[in-house]
């Protein structure tokens, strides 16, 4: 019965991995870097701010429960240099931060929801109602879906950090596009730290993982 005992006990533990949809591996991220502005750009394009938005999803640590909406880009320009983009910025407004897999309505709601995540306890928009990404290196990639990848500044909550994520990035004469495949950055690099497993305080069963999943659709057109 003792080695039964173990057996069922270790079996909990792998179902509860097992239901957890988290991804596991983030970008590269490293201490921000400095920006050093193109001294010849060949165009400016400003970001197209409706539709243009951040996609995001987040998800408990120890089920198979998760979050998924988007947050709006309200500015930002692209600029270009013999074909290529090679710096830009844009904003994100973090008080337009939505949700889309619960109902307006009922005990858990989307309200509910996107009033804890405008709190102090993650993103704190009332001190922080903007993020801002900043281009620091653009380079072709190698291989796979996307065409470059790029790394920037990713200034959230009054922290900054640098990434690095794959995308799709298309030039023409009127128009800037980039997109990126889902890629994830640990909340934790930017202080936010609510729920975290990095805080011995917080119960299993209400963990949240730090690991956030995003995905960036960008249009920018000529100035």
């Amino acid at each position: 019965m003792k080695y039964l005992g173990k057996f069922f006990a270790a079996s909990a533990v792998l179902f509860a991995v097992a239901c957890n949809n988290a991804p596991t591996e983030t970008v590269e991220t490293t201490e921000a870097e400095e920006v050093v502005t193109p001294e010849v750009t060949e165009a400016t394009y400003a970001v197209v701010t409706e539709g243009d938005e951040v996609k995001w999803e987040g998800f408990k640590t120890y089920s198979d429960g998760k979050h998924t909406g988007a947050i709006q880009v309200t500015e930002g320009q692209l600029m270009t240099e013999g074909g290529n983009v090679v710096g830009g910025s844009f904003v994100i407004d973090m008080k337009s931060i939505t949700n889309d897999d619960l109902p307006e309505e009922g005990d858990y709601n989307q309200a509910k929801l996107i009033g804890h995540l405008s709190s102090a306890d993650f993103f704190d928009v009332a001190n922080h109602p903007t993020a801002t990404f900043t281009i620091t290196k653009v380079e072709a990639a190698a291989e796979g879906e996307a065409t470059h990848k790029v790394s920037g500044n990713l200034n959230m909550r009054g922290t900054e950090k640098n990434i690095t994520f794959p995308a799709t990035i298309n030039v023409e004469d009127e128009m800037v596009t980039l997109t990126t495949p889902e890629f994830v950055i640990d909340r934790t690099n930017w202080n936010v730290m609510y729920g975290s497993k990095n805080l011995e305080s917080v119960a299993k069963d209400n963990l949240i993982d730090n690991n956030i999943k995003l995905m960036v659709d960008l249009k920018a057109s000529k100035s």
